[in-house]
């Protein structure tokens, strides 16, 4: 071998022995800081909000993310994100992980590792009540409000390619909109769209789902790219709280039979879901 052929191998053998020392120091050095920094939204409820008794963040996410850093020995850290700059938070180092309602694509699965899911469920679109609006093909050429930098926004172009899709900051946003008749649906998956209902008090107009979901799509935590050992230790996380039921606990609390929602779980906790990247 020549000098330069050596060179350049030993070049190729420094970097790839440098790639994988710094994944596996990713969750060493969050052991060694003792903390595991939660990327968490606090504007959607049940799955993360702000408690309005102790201001403190609160829900499904939060109660996870805790979880988890127990899981892993350390205390978790939680950092309000929004759903604009979540993925830039994580991929610049700000947070270690994201617990944020951040569902599967291919596109964000080319600038984030995924764990396994933790919550799966339907997202379909939202009517008033008394809207003459009957079917998703109903909303042909009409305004729907959607979050800024959502998934949800090229989904719905696709679906209604001559509707005009309006970016709002927030959900509560989109809401405000629908009810003022600024726009005629917004899409929400349905433990969402029932509590932002619930808490916005009795004085509101009825809401609808409309019965065709636009897609059905599992969230999971999300580490920066050339996490595994991250990965494995949250799958092994996931799989652990499916077999021992305190994942079935945690759903009960915030979704299911002890919560004013009542929803039932279809999905299991870090099992691989095969339509994680049809969009």
């Amino acid at each position: 071998m020549t000098l330069k052929l050596f060179l350049v191998a030993a070049a190729f053998a420094a970097a790839a022995t440098h790639t994988t020392t710094a994944s596996a120091d990713q969750l060493e050095d969050i052991k060694a800081a003792g903390t595991l920094n939660c990327g968490v939204l606090t504007n959607s409820p049940p799955l993360g909000f702000q408690d309005p008794n102790t201001r403190e963040p609160a829900g499904y996410e939060i109660d996870l993310c805790g979880m988890f850093a127990a899981h892993i020995g350390v205390k978790p850290k939680l950092t309000p994100v929004s759903p604009q700059t979540r993925m830039a938070e994580l991929t610049q180092g700000r947070v270690d992980i994201l617990a944020s309602l951040l569902s599967y694509s291919k596109e964000r699965a080319e600038q984030v590792d995924f764990s396994g899911a933790y919550i799966a469920e339907d997202f379909n679109f939202v009517v008033l009540d008394a809207s003459d609006i009957k079917t998703v093909d109903d909303l042909a050429g009409q305004r729907i409000g959607l979050v800024k930098g959502s998934v949800l926004i090229p989904l719905t172009e696709k679906r209604l390619p001559d509707a005009r899709v309006l970016s709002f900051e927030t959900s509560a946003a989109s809401f405000l909109a629908l009810q003022q008749g600024k726009v005629k649906a917004t899409v929400y998956r349905y433990s969402e769209g029932k509590a932002v209902q619930r808490n916005a008090g009795d004085d509101i107009k009825a809401l609808r789902f409309l019965d065709e979901p636009l897609l059905s799509m599992p969230s999971g935590f999300a580490f920066r790219k050339g996490s595994p050992e991250l990965v494995k230790a949250a799958d092994e996380f996931l799989a652990s709280i499916e077999k021992n039921g305190e994942g079935q606990k945690l759903y009960d609390k915030w979704l299911g039979k002890d919560s004013d929602l009542k929803a039932t779980r279809k999905f299991e906790f870090g099992k691989p879901q095969p339509t994680w990247f049809t969009n």
